[in-house]
């Protein structure tokens, strides 16, 4: 099982120069979340029935790496009860499913010779983290200008620029204003009457607003 989305999302995010994204930002970890929800659904472990997740290949769920144990459970208990994507997908939001990935795909990264392993101390806590190498990063960046100036891009691309695109980033990793519009067009002539896509870009709105609401709750919580 590749990850792709997942692990190109930990290259083209991780930073450490104010705090580890990955690990202290609470939006960046659900949307990392997200991403590898979707690449199940890549995978076609995983689809969407009805506004409901839904279990499409058992045996290649339950022999997923055990670091998804905690997103395994949560997808398993949210089929069972037939939930609507906007109760079933509050648990992008787990502190502790964003952590068990990062850690278990960040493990992956590093056999890979992608990322370095170092440690961070906040004021709260020390954070082992998975720091992308520059070539590793600008090999995604390459990678997904390139799926975007063509008519079959590959599913994970598509993740990418519809999780980005919510999240406003891909000023970030494409920072030619010009280049960006003609990337942007480019993509969305490509793809926009495609029904997964539709069906991937509801899930990241519903998945948005998910993630709003709680950020919401956390401030008022914490003020």
């Amino acid at each position: 099982m590749q990850f792709i989305t997942a692990k190109n999302d930990l290259l083209l995010t991780e930073r450490i120069e104010k705090k580890p994204m990955l690990r202290t930002r609470f939006t960046n970890q659900a949307y990392f979340v997200l991403a590898a929800l979707l690449d199940l659904i890549d995978q076609r472990i995983l689809s969407i029935r009805n506004n409901q997740l839904a279990i499409e290949n058992e045996e290649k769920l339950t022999h997923l790496p055990a670091y998804l144990n905690g997103l395994k459970a949560k997808i398993t208990a949210a089929v069972k009860q037939k939930q609507p994507l906007e109760t079933a997908l509050d648990f992008i939001t787990s502190w502790d499913i964003a952590n068990e990935i990062y850690d278990g795909i960040g493990s992956e990264l590093l056999e890979s010779g992608l990322v370095e392993k170092t440690s961070v101390k906040t004021n709260l806590d020390t954070h082992v983290i998975y720091l992308p190498t520059a070539a590793a990063r600008n090999q995604v960046i390459t990678s997904l200008k390139e799926q975007m100036k063509i008519r079959k891009m590959q599913p994970s691309a598509i993740n990418l620029v519809i999780i980005y695109e919510q999240l406003n980033a891909l000023k970030w990793l494409f920072q030619d204003k010009t280049e960006l519009a003609e990337l942007t067009r480019n993509f969305h002539q490509n793809v926009d009457s495609l029904l997964f896509y539709q069906q991937k870009n509801r899930l990241v709105k519903i998945a948005q607003e998910i993630i709003t609401k709680k950020k919401f709750w956390y401030d008022s919580w914490l003020s």
